[in-house]
């Protein structure tokens, strides 16, 4: 095995153990080795896929990318002309294609809304696009400049439908088994698996019933395998989408006051859909994402061709700390 690989199943392991993480999946990938681990507490029921949450993001993205290459979109659409519900948005009308893939449309977070967290945790949160949008402020703050709001990704939901007269999550599950990613859904059936949540190591609630019903921007389920095989196509074998695409996917703006920390590194940089990973002098591409039930990192080290997915059933300040401040650096410690 890779000595880099070597003992960081042992690591991993330890970790979930002592910080009580109820389910945890992971594949690092190298040029030439892979390590799986696989771990469920024995108080939990085993699972084989997970959510994983605004994860989701870079896949949307890379599929709106390929509408791109067919003529079907342009970053410079107006995005008013296939989601008449901007209307009522002041000055809706200047949102184009590429604000909502790189979050400088301006438009605010409908999950930040109270009201749709009530809605998640009673079990009864909305899954149509007028309710959700109905959360939202009626003004742009901030237009053209990086501000991360999953309403970006439910218009790009919008759009999609509506340019291909086909509902979302077909579309979007029909573009991934044409490329033999079969792994990676958008399904409803998925959203009753087991979770878990805790503020802190004193306790933790099973939250398996409430109901978050993302779609492009976080109601994906995968499991690692899947996660890593689309690195592999995207970045190394380059088969979902062109060179000049994955090059305007990686159109960096920086992050400024959200960069999220992981471990000593960073990310303090996003593209199209892709974030930018600075870790110990090393740059990795990809997404990481985080729900009220969910936990996911899948990144890419294009430079030594190594990739990472990992994948979790638990959220809550405490295994979020966990997972980005002490799982995600003992893996990238390793590499």
């Amino acid at each position: 095995m890779d000595v880099r690989l070597n003992s960081l199943e042992k690591k991993v392991l330890k970790i979930a153990k002592q910080r009580n993480v109820p389910s945890i999946a992971l594949q690092v990938k190298t040029s030439d080795d892979a390590l799986n681990v696989n771990y469920t507490h024995p108080d939990v029921k085993e699972q084989k896929i997970y959510g994983i949450g605004s994860t989701t993001k870079f896949l949307s993205a890379t599929f709106v990318f390929k509408l791109i290459e067919q003529g079907k979109l342009n970053l410079e659409d107006t995005v008013q002309d296939s989601v008449e519900d901007l209307a009522v948005v002041e000055k809706g009308d200047t949102i184009k294609i590429k604000n909502l893939l790189n979050h400088t449309s301006g438009l605010s977070d409908y999950t930040m809304s109270p009201e749709w967290r009530e809605t998640v945790v009673d079990g009864n949160g909305p899954k149509d696009f007028k309710t959700k949008f109905g959360y939202i402020d009626n003004e742009l703050k901030n237009h053209g400049m990086y501000s991360y709001s999953n309403t970006n990704y439910l218009l790009l939901q919008k759009v999609v439908e509506t340019v291909l007269s086909k509902s979302y999550d077909a579309a979007f599950n029909d573009f991934f088994e044409s490329n033999g990613l079969e792994g990676i859904r958008l399904d409803d059936a998925k959203s009753d698996l087991q979770a878990f949540y805790a503020e802190n190591d004193k306790g933790s609630a099973d939250v398996s019933g409430w109901k978050e019903n993302y779609g492009y921007d976080g109601g994906a389920f995968s499991e690692p395998e899947a996660l890593n095989q689309f690195l592999q196509k995207f970045f190394k074998e380059k088969s979902l989408l062109n060179e000049k695409s994955v090059a305007l996917m990686a159109s960096w703006i920086s992050t400024d006051s959200m960069t999220i920390p992981i471990g000593e590194g960073n990310i303090s940089e996003y593209g199209n859909g892709i974030m930018k990973l600075n870790y110990n002098g090393k740059e990795y591409l990809g997404h990481a994402g985080g729900t009220l039930k969910y936990q996911s990192f899948m990144f890419h080290d294009p430079k030594d061709g190594v990739s990472v997915s990992v994948v979790t059933n638990c959220s809550g300040k405490y295994y979020n700390t966990v997972f980005f401040q002490e799982i995600i650096p003992t893996i990238l410690d390793a590499l």
